[in-house]
């Protein structure tokens, strides 16, 4: 299970950017992590309004997409954020009022 190079995710346009903008890249971003820290073949998508649980996800790939989001965001994201019964799109405003913090 590889990350994502920080590059697919341009953190200074996001910043830039606000509302439903920002939440589409940040599930953008998360579903095609997701599809590689879960080994989804290209056919199947990550489903963006069920919980993160159901589509696979335990708590080794929550740590590994921890790391990930960390670096490609550049802010700390804690682990309980992955951990809850939370869809993709759940997560991505979460991260995305993450970036307005720091």
């Amino acid at each position: 299970m590889s990350g994502i190079p920080t590059t697919a995710l341009n953190l200074g346009a996001l910043r830039d950017t606000s509302g439903d903008d920002r939440r589409q890249a940040f599930e953008n971003f998360l579903c095609r992590n997701l599809a590689q820290h879960l080994d989804i073949p290209p056919a199947h998508r990550i489903a963006r309004n069920r919980p993160l649980y159901t589509q696979g996800i335990d708590s080794l790939t929550a740590l590994t997409l921890q790391r990930t989001l960390e670096s490609a965001l550049n802010i700390p994201v804690p682990a309980h954020h992955l951990l809850r019964e939370q869809s993709v799109g759940e997560l991505a405003a979460t991260l995305s009022e993450l970036v307005d913090r720091t």
